[in-house]
């Protein structure tokens, strides 16, 4: 193999291995700078920030997706009969889901479903770090046209008097969606896939 043939080798099996994250880049890149903004400037980049096709695609159906399980996690979690974890279900049903799906794919070493749920657990706490940051001030809308009243993160900042922090919840939780990001980008590194072959064997 010559010099020219080998570098096409090389280059492949690097694409062949980390063709996930290069795929996730694009829509990383968009989230994180949509809640930069947002935590930086103004917390209607939430909602109003412009995403490139096909990015744009990807964000709303992951954005609506996650929206219909935060819901159902407020219904999930009032079984537990605490106002507190009623509210707090939202955003943490949002959050468990996508980390169960994480433990699924890793348990039956799928690298690039690991990728993905890992990428949706970090977009998740992005999601949540907006809620957050809004909870001081109220001013993104809610679903179905709710008071300022309903807002989640008004009412569990409120309940630990802690309101005046809201901010400082959101750029936590936007950490904690970054490392998880990071460790979506890095899967590569540390987990190997492991393909089964069926051998004949005659005695």
């Amino acid at each position: 193999m010559d010099r020219k043939e080998q570098i096409k080798h090389y280059l492949f099996l690097i694409v062949q291995k980390w063709w996930g994250s290069l795929l996730l880049l694009p829509f990383m890149y968009e989230t994180l700078q949509q809640v930069y903004r947002a935590l930086r400037f103004n917390i209607f980049f939430m909602i109003s920030h412009e995403f490139p096709f096909p990015v744009n695609f990807v964000h709303f159906m992951t954005d609506n997706f996650l929206l219909i399980v935060h819901e159902a996690g407020h219904t999930f979690f009032s079984i537990a009969g605490s106002r507190f974890i009623t509210i707090l279900g939202g955003s943490l049903f949002q959050i468990l889901l996508p980390l169960g799906i994480v433990f699924y794919t890793w348990i039956n070493r799928q690298k690039i479903g690991t990728q993905l749920s890992l990428a949706l657990v970090g977009f998740s706490w992005l999601d949540v770090a907006g809620y957050a940051a809004d909870g001081g001030q109220q001013q993104l809308p809610l679903i179905g046209g709710l008071s300022k009243e309903s807002h989640d993160w008004r009412n569990l900042l409120m309940e630990m008097n802690m309101l005046d922090y809201d901010l400082q919840f959101g750029i936590a939780f936007a950490v904690v969606g970054f490392l998880f990001y990071v460790a979506a980008l890095t899967v590569p590194l540390y987990m190997k896939e492991y393909k089964t072959a069926d051998i004949a064997i005659d005695l």
